[in-house]
């Protein structure tokens, strides 16, 4: 039995904002209905750096991916006037109480103190990382010794490779103005409410620097820098880290005056989740053993624990309340390799074709879906390919790149099963999770990995899982701090405000007679993979 809300008002309004690679959106979330009465989208410009092919009209992509941090301030800003603008004409301004931010997951980015962009922030899927990854781990002396100092990996998105690379190509002048190194969510948020320098245990697990065992930084991770002026500038520039449910301040008087919102009743801005965090409780996985699988731009498992993984085959991060660990395993490939294969306002059309006509298997038709290299799994550069070779019926190209996601999927599932997770429930969300066809194969693909005892899929009644997790760390945020101002000692908990705004909308099971042909794919995929 979860607890009641003693606090907060029934006719309140959260928002989560959700500030991703490809956009920055805004829900407004009525916890009375749990529904969404307001929002908010903004897209956003990602740089990257191309190379001109000597005598030739093509460019090379080096593989950079950056956000400017000016775009960043301009989108916090814009998205707060919105979603107000959206919230008056529906006169629910005044009942915005609170408002937590989801961003991506491992970008990064300096600051002055001006609070001006130092540089430019670079993503989690930044492909130039892997060579200073490498060098700094070499520093360090290896996986062991990380796992030594902090209680599990460093990947090579977490912005620690950031620093590696910011000590190769960042001029001296720029190291000695840069004030803080801080994750994209808590950039949006001292942009929110002019308090920079601060972070959340979610946020600092992203970087690769913090201890898991006890939540502060560890100074002996920046050894994977060589010169020593550039550990301490970094040290120096690593945020305070705060509680979970401590607000970070209210809506900034000079934001909230450009919204127009009352000085007064500016709403409470809480820590930030990444988005792997947010969408895990999104996807009301916040019990151990619970698994939040997200089919969005990216393909993501994760799952909630009360223990770090027992092997280095998945990123882990801290969630921020009684010790509890997130196991995560990282596609760079998803929803948008499916894009690439058929749009989806044509994917539509032919879905319902791809499920009553192509066969698992698509006839022997099958594709490596690797847009962006995949580390995880030893892919190190793009790798696109059908076998036997691409075909034209859009309804075969569709069906098989669901089938390679869902393998993708069943791999991180099995990494988790490696590394000690007991799987108890498995949600669904994201763009692709509107398609039934990919649901069912993605729990096909799963009975087998799952055997003796598969789990069906529960479907979530929003596709804005990582929004949704904002809204209801903020919620349990505001509950908290409410309680504490009138003396109560009742616990609200992270599990209390998924029971009010988490809603699923039903569940998919596995398709028997599709079992066995995916079990044969999937060992096949497996096969592939390895073969370069």
């Amino acid at each position: 039995m979860s607890e009641p809300l003693r606090c907060v008002p029934a006719n309140a309004i959260i928002v989560g904002w959700d500030f991703s690679t490809s956009a920055v959106k805004a829900l407004a979330f009525d916890v009375s209905s749990a529904e969404v009465v307001a929002g908010s989208w903004l897209p956003n410009d990602v740089w990257t750096d191309y190379q001109r092919v000597p005598d030739s009209r093509h460019f090379l992509d080096l593989g950079n991916r950056e956000i400017n941090l000016a775009q960043l301030e301009g989108q916090a800003r814009a998205s707060a006037r919105d979603i107000a603008a959206r919230l008056r004409e529906r006169r629910l301004l005044g009942d915005w109480l609170a408002a937590g931010i989801s961003a991506t997951h491992h970008t990064a980015g300096w600051i002055d103190e001006n609070h001006n962009p130092v540089r430019r922030a670079i993503c989690w899927d930044d492909q130039t990382l892997a060579e200073f990854h490498s060098l700094g781990m070499k520093r360090l002396g290896g996986p062991g010794r990380v796992r030594e100092l902090i209680g599990g990996p460093w990947a090579v998105r977490y912005s620690l490779s950031h620093l590696v690379k910011d000590e190769a190509v960042v001029k001296d002048d720029d190291w000695k103005r840069a004030k803080w190194m801080m994750g994209h969510g808590p950039l949006a948020a001292g942009y929110l409410t002019g308090q920079f320098g601060v972070t959340s245990i979610s946020s600092a697990a992203s970087t690769g620097i913090l201890n898991l065992r006890d939540d502060k930084w560890c100074a002996g991770m920046l050894n994977a820098i060589e010169k020593a002026e550039c550990r301490q500038r970094a040290m120096a520039g690593l945020p305070k880290i705060i509680e979970t449910f401590e607000p970070i301040g209210p809506l900034a008087e000079h934001v909230a005056l450009d919204a127009g919102i009352a000085a007064t009743r500016r709403p409470l801005i809480y820590p930030t989740l990444d988005d792997q965090a947010a969408g895990l409780v999104g996807g009301g996985a916040t019990n151990s053993g619970e698994l939040a699988i997200i089919l969005g731009t990216s393909a993501v498992v994760n799952s909630s624990s009360d223990r770090a993984p027992a092997t280095d085959a998945l990123d882990a991060m801290k969630l921020g309340w009684a010790g509890a660990y997130l196991w995560m395993r990282c596609y760079s490939n998803g929803a948008q390799f499916v894009e690439s294969i058929e749009p989806l306002n044509e994917r539509r059309e032919v879905e319902v074709e791809a499920s009553e006509r192509v066969p698992p298997l698509c006839n022997g038709i099958s594709v490596l879906p690797f847009l962006r290299s995949e580390p995880s799994l030893g892919v190190a550069k793009e790798r696109v390919e059908w076998k036997p070779s691409e075909p034209t019926d859009a309804a075969i190209r569709v069906r098989s790149a669901y089938e390679a996601i869902a393998y993708l999927i069943a791999l991180g599932v099995r990494a988790h099963q490696e590394a000690g997770q007991k799987i108890t429930r498995i949600t669904v969300s994201g763009g692709l999770v509107r398609s039934k066809l990919m649901c069912e194969i993605l729990a096909s693909v799963l009975a087998i990995v799952l055997e003796p005892k598969p789990l069906p899929l529960v479907r979530l009644n929003s596709d804005e899982g990582s929004a949704l997790g904002a809204a209801v760390l903020a919620l349990a945020g505001l509950e908290t701090t409410l309680r504490t101002e009138k003396g109560i000692a009742e616990p609200f908990t992270i599990g209390d405000a998924v029971a009010k705004l988490v809603q699923t909308k039903d569940s998919v099971p596995a398709r028997p007679e599709w079992i066995e042909p995916y079990r044969r794919g999937l060992a096949a995929f497996e096969t592939w993979i390895l073969k370069e």
